[in-house]
């Protein structure tokens, strides 16, 4: 009988001999009928391999968890699972790889464009999504050839806040703010409350950090010395560690937080994990702030841009922002070019 019960209890297993191998597996059903359904399936599939030279199928699901479990470096697990929470959000994961078409990549591009995502950010779901498609190939399973849409970074104007600006935006985060439809500040729920505070913390911190949103949404407490001011910032972009010096309302924002921690992490979740990516109500203030087009990582310009406009070197605020080459921060000479400018004329018109 190729469909039975070990000991005459629990689920059904499956065991056949297919040209003189052996094969067996639970099929974690204590369903006799369901049993034999799935025996019959697995040897029609094994036919299929090995007489007609067909690949076996598997769905996207399993593929996108198998590719990120070959991944052995924690780091780049959590960077998979980021990305692949987007995909799932958009794609019926349970179908086979076989399934998938070039219109439904296409049509994943247009509608996390049209959510105001980035180039840069779908350029990653889209090499998370095909790194699973290159798992499965690798490992003898049944993939289509694609043609994978392109994403590339926008090379427009850098987009930093002015000051007028920063004061706007901070005053839509403001969770004490009157919102229309809404009970005032007093009346609110806990869990609406802390939402508004994290968002608003949360964007001051990248304002004075110049930090990515990742690195300071998922940092830990750990991480944070209060006593001597300091943030022990690890960059898993990088892979390197930055130390920075806290200003005043960074260390006003994080002994507030540290007095009513309850999580090893400054950003929790509901369930005292780290917060993830979680932008949607930040991105909806700079719309009531009228800042169109901008974007969370445009942050990180806005620190950096602040730091050369007050006389640091490109060096120095590479060192700042984490990047491992001084190039990176190239994009902000022309920033840097202004003040030179500036020191030119005032030169010129002393002789």
């Amino acid at each position: 009988m190729s469909v039975f019960k070990r000991n005459g209890k629990g689920n059904y297993y499956i065991q056949f001999n297919y040209r003189g191998k052996v094969y067996i597996k639970s099929s974690r059903s204590t369903n006799k009928a369901t049993a034999a359904r799935m025996e019959r399936e697995w040897r029609t599939e094994i036919h299929a391999r090995e007489e007609l030279g067909e690949l076996p199928d598997i769905t996207l699901e399993k593929a996108m968890e198998a590719c990120i479990s070959s991944k052995p470096n924690p780091e780049t697990r959590r960077y998979y699972k980021q990305h692949t929470a987007a995909i799932r959000s958009h794609f019926d994961v349970s179908c086979c790889l076989s399934e998938v078409r070039d219109w439904s990549l296409s049509k994943f591009k247009a509608e996390r464009l049209k959510e105001g995502v980035s180039e840069a950010t779908i350029k990653h779901d889209l090499n998370v999504l095909k790194a699973a498609f290159r798992w499965a190939e690798e490992n003898g399973f049944n993939c289509p050839q694609l043609r994978w849409p392109t994403a590339k970074p926008s090379k427009s104007r850098l987009r930093y806040l002015s000051l007028t600006e920063e004061v706007r935006l901070l005053k839509e985060l403001d969770p004490t703010r009157p919102i229309k439809g809404r009970p005032p500040y007093e009346r609110r729920s806990y869990e609406e409350r802390e939402s508004m505070q994290d968002n608003y913390d949360l964007v001051v911190l990248l304002l004075d950090t110049g930090a990515r949103y990742g690195e300071i949404a998922n940092i830990q407490w750990d991480s944070i010395d209060m006593n001597s001011s300091q943030i022990r910032l690890w960059r898993p972009k990088v892979r390197n560690e930055s130390v920075l010096f806290m200003t005043d309302r960074v260390k006003a924002v994080l002994s507030r937080r540290y007095d009513q921690r309850n999580s090893k992490y400054v950003f929790a979740n509901r369930s005292g994990g780290p917060r993830g990516h979680q932008t949607a109500g930040i991105r909806n203030a700079f719309k009531r702030a009228g800042l169109a087009g901008f974007r969370v990582h445009d942050l990180r310009h806005t620190c950096a841009s602040r730091l050369i406009q007050n006389g640091m070197s490109l060096y120095e605020v590479s060192k700042i922002l984490g990047h491992t080459s001084v190039q990176t921060t190239q994009r902000y000479a022309h920033i840097e070019m202004v003040d030179v400018s500036r020191k030119a004329r005032d030169i010129m018109n002393t002789l």
